[in-house]
């Protein structure tokens, strides 16, 4: 068998986590107004409580991690238990890229991938960067990949002799 050959591996987008690296900017910016009232001894607390949100958003991102080869795509999510999805790309039969107003404009988006065996998405790439990209390397594996011979019929019953 040949070895796996990755197409594309990734983890979601700083833009997901926008609202916590927000909050942080917010408080540094409360923290640089009390420094510059002369509020000194309170500055450095704003900052420590900025922190949090800043360390917040980095765990987030990077408990998750996306890899599309040529012979599967898979979503691993988690940071102290984890959780793998996985789907072989001979397998699927829609890739479902969805990006909102916003996530056009900063140029994410949200890969779904799905199977004939399952309804609904099995495995979702969320606010991958450069999603067209992302969307076109799944297409490249799912269409390189070899087929699986299909099960023969069944055999056909006799029919009664009157």
């Amino acid at each position: 068998m040949n070895p796996e050959k990755t197409l594309w591996t990734g983890r979601p987008s700083w833009w997901t986590v926008w609202p916590s690296l927000l909050i942080g900017d917010l408080i540094l910016l409360l923290a640089g107004a009390l420094w510059w009232r002369g509020m000194t001894e309170q500055a450095p607390w704003a900052v420590a409580c900025a922190l949090p949100f800043y360390v917040l958003a980095a765990l987030k991102r990077a408990s998750a991690r996306y890899v599309v080869t040529d012979q599967r795509v898979s979503s691993s999510t988690g940071l102290f238990s984890r959780r793998v999805d996985e789907v072989e790309a001979a397998d699927i039969k829609n890739v479902i890229l969805t990006q909102p107003f916003f996530q056009r404009l900063v140029g994410t988006g949200t890969v779904g991938l799905s199977t004939s065996a399952v309804d609904g998405i099995e495995v979702v790439l969320v606010g991958v960067p450069g999603a067209e990209a992302v969307k076109e390397a799944v297409r490249q594996a799912r269409q390189s990949a070899p087929r699986r011979p299909e099960a023969p019929p069944p055999p056909a019953e006799a029919p009664d002799g009157g």
